[in-house]
């Protein structure tokens, strides 16, 4: 199998031919893959691109692609697409160019890829790996909580380092998520392309590593704006699951049922009907709308037969029929304990309980 490592570098003619020449005699110990080095380079101005033309000569298993300056997202990204398009790689592996990550520990990606992995990942944050002691306390903690945050927040606790840049993976998620992790960039980059890797069902491995600080340069991460992007990152994420989820669509549906509910309510109270009674008509109005919409969107992917869609509506309203004693029920209560004046916190108190049977109801038993 053909695997192409790419080394993203903006200014780091110090360091990239001792990392080629390293990379270079670990990868003759890999047996069953052929390997190319490929530089990412975002046009440095110290001359990186140069020192890596003398460093290579005649060989052909260094390749160096430039473009413009944009970050270390778009660079990895660069660096992927030539990687599959042109140079055909069947694994694309991913290590930085200042010696902070250890080629060394390659052999263990490969031998992870080797046993059926489609993704493996370099961390810091398991047993064997390691970040550099003389870090100062801001730099950990940037470190580790950013970290956290990933894990936490996305709800993927299974990976303990997202951000690193040590990776190796298989060509068909680079064919995949190419366009989907386009306007990422930055540190965010690495947690995107990873994320949606898992969400596109990656089977994920972790090779613990010792990181450790570049000799030579500057490092490129801003720390506030690194933890912005991240919160930003996990929060846009949360919301799109909930919005676009099964979960989401059910309230959504939900909401607009509640309107209709609340104008039938409102209306029937306004012409001088009992709020017990315009409770109960407006949620079988709100009923008639819900079955109607989850069967076509929230449970789209277990679409009711039309043969059987008759029958189904009545089991439906059936079961609905819990939610609306429960909301007719609380409003019955609250009026009854507090005066006809609160009947709308009683009937707001008993559309949430009512949400809570529906959505067990239609999970478990319409659209099981």
């Amino acid at each position: 199998m053909k695997a192409v490592i790419i080394l993203p570098t903006y200014n780091e003619r110090e360091n990239i031919v001792d990392i080629l020449t390293k990379l270079t005699r670990v990868t003759r110990t890999i047996s069953d893959f052929s390997f190319v080095f490929l530089v990412a380079d975002d046009a440095s101005p110290d001359g990186t691109a140069q020192a890596v033309e003398d460093y290579k000569k005649d060989r052909n298993d260094i390749v160096i692609v430039s473009g413009k300056k944009e970050g270390l997202g778009k660079a990895i990204l660069r660096g992927m697409i030539y990687a599959v398009e042109v140079l055909h790689a069947d694994i694309v592996a991913q290590i930085d160019a200042d010696l902070s990550h250890d080629p060394e520990a390659l052999p263990k990606f490969f031998e992870k890829i080797t046993k059926g992995y489609d993704f493996v990942v370099g961390s810091r944050y398991i047993p064997g790996g390691s970040i550099p002691d003389n870090w100062g306390i801001h730099r950990k903690i940037y470190s580790v909580i950013g970290n956290a945050i990933v894990r936490f927040g996305l709800g993927q606790t299974g990976v303990h380092d997202w951000t690193g840049g040590y990776r190796a993976y298989h060509k068909k998620y680079v064919e995949l998520l190419r366009e989907k992790v386009k306007p990422y960039s930055g540190y965010v980059f690495q947690i995107a392309f990873l994320h949606n890797a898992i969400s596109s069902g990656a089977r994920v491995a972790e090779v613990p590593i010792h990181f450790t600080d570049r000799r030579f340069g500057h490092s490129k991460i801003a720390p506030s704006e690194y933890i912005r992007n991240v919160l930003l990152y996990v929060a846009k994420e949360r919301v799109a699951s909930v919005i676009h989820g099964q979960l989401g669509k059910f309230f959504v549906v939900g909401a607009i049922g509640f309107v209709i509910n609340t104008i039938a309510l409102e209306l029937l109270v306004g012409t001088g009907a009992h709020p017990v009674a315009g409770s109960a008509i407006g949620a079988e109005l709100a009923i008639i709308s819900n079955f109607f919409l989850n069967n076509a969107w929230t449970f789209g992917h277990k679409k009711i037969a039309k043969g059987s869609m008759f029958a189904k509506f009545f089991q439906f309203n059936g079961t609905s029929l819990g939610a609306l004693f429960i909301q007719s029920g609380t409003v019955f209560v609250g009026t009854l304990l507090f005066g006809l004046g609160a009947y709308r916190l009683s009937y707001i108190l008993g559309i949430g309980l009512g949400l809570i049977w529906n959505y067990t109801m239609y999970s478990k038993v319409i659209w099981k």
